[in-house]
């Protein structure tokens, strides 16, 4: 038998005498050499099932003491705090909103802070949130590698973390996202069965998210797979901006970000052959683009069709005609947290879960 498969077997069974109260909270567990001599493996089989069970809550494990049984199965009459990070207000989002409808059904008590796409912000918060020792933590990231320190910490305290959008480069945290490469697809699919043969895309940079990656991916595919070709000139670069944003106020963000924006238009109007459509990769970037489009006198669509993801104002989106990919944010949200009451309960766990996008046209 192979030791992984001994392993799953001795952190599955440990599990399930924690379930039925063979193991009650308080109880100490036998010693790992006890418990090699029990299953017939060695003490760093037995150490890693432990370890791994430390790592979601379910024991704890003291030096020169042993294993305790933790408690955490035991959500009857515990209430546990799972504190959520978001780059913006709770009012604005239905991904809180899907997070409180599985927590209010669960007893869990969900703090709320709003990082504003903020990476000081968002330190800041996770800082508090490593000294009160959650039960968990559910976080929106302001990027994929700013802040790894304290995210580190925290997930070295055996707090689990479920990551939203995009995931912490480098760390194992789950991620719950939506189906980005093959929604882009269908945006590039439905553009050429328009007759569009010149696409861009808006905006490319070397600090871009897991999520816009896949985007731009599913961008690339879709041009290729409809036998489109990938103009370079057509991909707005904002590498230059990004890493400066993260550091600025809401007000700051906007105010460079539209900046940027007025520069793509003129790169755009001086272009001998111009794209016909442009794929945005967020709703942020599609209404920046419109509006300084239409500042222009570029009618939009009939010079310039520009496309969305996202759909955080579906009226506009219908009433406007825009090709735009709905993310089903509720749902994203009510998967996060029902991810995590999985892993606290010691569930196994997909490390990724895609939830499907909609195409709106």
């Amino acid at each position: 038998m192979k030791k992984e498969k001994l392993y799953s077997k001795i952190y599955n069974d440990i599990m399930h005498k924690i379930k039925t109260n063979e193991y009650k909270v308080g109880d100490k567990l036998p010693t790992e050499l006890e418990l090699a001599n029990f299953y017939g493996v060695s003490r760093i089989t037995v150490a890693r099932a432990l370890n791994d069970l430390a790592a979601i809550n379910i024991v704890y494990r003291v030096k020169k003491c042993g294993t305790i049984v933790n408690g955490k199965l035991d959500r009857k009459n515990k209430k546990l705090i799972v504190p959520v990070v978001l780059p913006f207000p709770e009012s604005y989002n239905s991904i809180f909103k899907g997070i409180e409808a599985v927590a209010l059904k669960n007893n869990v008590y969900t703090p709320f802070y709003n990082t504003k796409n903020n990476i000081a912000k968002e330190r800041a918060a996770l800082e508090s949130i490593k000294i009160n020792n959650p039960d968990g933590v559910i976080v929106y990231p302001c990027s994929s590698m700013y802040n790894i320190d304290v995210y580190g910490e925290i997930l070295s305290k055996g707090i689990p973390i479920i990551c939203i959008d995009r995931n912490i480069i480098g760390l194992n945290t789950p991620l719950i996202t939506t189906t980005n490469a093959k929604s882009t697809e269908q945006v590039v699919s439905m553009l050429v069965s328009q007759g569009h043969s010149k696409i861009g895309f808006f905006s490319i940079n070397n600090r871009m998210a897991i999520t816009e990656k896949e985007r731009f991916e599913g961008f690339c595919s879709g041009m290729i797979k409809n036998n489109v070709k990938i103009e370079r000139a057509f991909l707005f670069d904002s590498t230059d901006m990004r890493k400066q944003e993260l550091t600025l106020s809401q007000a700051q963000q906007v105010k460079k970000f539209n900046k940027y924006v007025s520069k793509c238009l003129d790169e755009y109007e001086k272009m001998p052959e111009k794209p016909t459509a442009i794929c945005c990769v967020n709703d942020k970037s599609m209404y920046a683009l419109i509006a300084e489009a239409l500042s222009r006198n570029i009618k939009v669509p009939d010079q310039l069709t520009i496309t969305g993801f996202d759909c955080i104002d579906e009226d506009f989106i219908r009433s406007n005609h825009i090709i735009c990919i709905k993310q089903n944010f509720m749902e994203i949200g009510s998967t996060a947290m029902n991810l995590l009451l999985q892993i606290l309960d010691g569930q196994h766990y997909l490390s990724k879960t895609y939830i499907p996008g909609i195409l709106i046209n």
